[in-house]
């Protein structure tokens, strides 16, 4: 039932973000691609750690952002390099929906040349979803399911090339509250405004 009003709560908290500018549109940005490192426990970053790529679209204000979207973790497990494994490297494919609440872009509506830089801080939840149950990192009282909700903020600090083309360096961590995990992400992302004028 909680996570029932949690949805509600931040879906609802997008929704006045996203209607909060009057008569200006939302913006929409397309992340192609996400490239980051990932370590999905940072309490036992030895059991998995690997690298990532994700594409999302995201419809977002000065003040929030929904996105959806998805990518694949290629994950290392450092206590088995040796003997070999199968289960050595394991390619996770996940599908994300998300809504953040915060500075999702400090610049305003002024990307521009005169503008060319600003910044991200916001809390964020969501949903995600893990195709590939070998891949799931849990807690010892966590539990394994695909589809799991996250809580957790995301900082980043952008740049704009042509206000089309635009590229981020950002980090973020989330907590898994059915894995009961803490997951760290640092990368780049490489996106495109599709409202801009070109």
């Amino acid at each position: 039932m909680y996570k029932s009003f949690f949805l509600l709560a931040v879906l609802f908290t997008a929704g006045v973000h996203l209607s909060a500018q009057g008569t200006v549109l939302p913006r929409l940005f397309l992340d192609v691609p996400a490239i980051y490192i990932i370590s999905p426990d940072v309490a036992r970053i030895t059991d998995r750690v690997g690298s990532g790529m994700h594409a999302a679209m995201n419809v977002g204000t000065h003040w929030g952002v929904v996105r959806a979207g998805g990518g694949a973790d290629v994950l290392l497990s450092l206590q088995d390099l040796l003997p070999a494994s199968e289960k050595q490297v394991l390619i996770s494919p996940y599908a994300l929906v998300e809504a953040g609440a915060g500075l999702y872009r400090s610049n305003g509506n002024k990307c521009a040349r005169t503008n060319q830089s600003a910044f991200t801080a916001m809390a964020k939840g969501g949903l995600r979803y893990r195709f590939n149950e070998d891949a799931i990192l849990t807690a010892e009282e966590g539990a394994a399911n695909r589809l799991d909700w996250t809580v957790g903020a995301e900082f980043g600090y952008f740049f704009i090339s042509d206000v089309f083309r635009n590229w981020e360096m950002f980090a973020d961590g989330v907590y898994h509250t059915g894995a009961k995990t803490y997951q760290v992400t640092l990368g780049t992302k490489f996106f495109l405004n599709l409202r801009a004028s070109r």
